[in-house]
C-alpha cells in the first residue's frame, strides 16, 4: 500500500441519492479499515431515518448546517462541529442552511463507500 496526495476536487465523484460524494479514501486503498468521503448536500436535503449495520459515522461539517438525530439525541450541527455515530443506531439529518451542506465524512469498518460505488451515478470530472 503506497501513500497518495489528491487535489481538491479530485477522486472517483458519484450523485448518491441527491448529494455529492468525492471518495477521497475507500476501503481498498485502507484495507478495509475506513473510508473517507466529502459529501454535498443541497439545501433542504433530508437523509432519512437509516442504520449502519457493522460500521461506525462520523463527520466533520465543513459548511452549511444541519438538523441531526443519532438515537433520541438531537443536534443543529454548524461548521466546525463533529459528530459521532456509533454503529447499529439510527440516525439521519436535514440541511437546515440555504446555501450547502459540505461534510467530510469518515467510516469504517468499510461498507458505505461500497455501496455508493454500486450504486451512485458516477460524475465526470471536473
Amino acid at each position: 500500500m503506497a501513500g497518495y496526495m489528491l487535489s481538491p476536487f479530485q477522486g472517483a465523484a458519484y450523485d448518491f441519492d441527491g448529494s455529492e460524494v468525492v471518495m477521497k479514501a475507500s476501503g481498498q486503498d485502507t484495507g478495509g479499515q475506513l473510508a473517507v468521503m466529502e459529501m454535498v448536500f443541497p439545501p433542504g436535503h433530508s437523509v432519512y431515518t437509516h442504520v449502519h449495520a457493522g460500521e461506525d459515522e462520523m463527520f466533520l461539517l465543513l459548511a452549511g448546517e444541519l438538523a441531526a438525530f443519532c438515537g433520541h439525541e438531537r443536534w443543529t450541527v454548524v461548521p466546525g462541529c463533529f459528530v459521532f455515530v456509533p454503529r447499529d443506531v439510527p440516525h439521519g439529518f436535514t440541511v437546515t442552511s440555504q446555501v450547502p451542506a459540505r461534510a467530510l465524512v469518515v467510516t469504517g469498518p468499510t461498507q458505505l463507500d461500497q455501496h455508493i460505488a454500486a450504486t451512485g451515478r458516477p460524475l465526470s470530472p471536473s
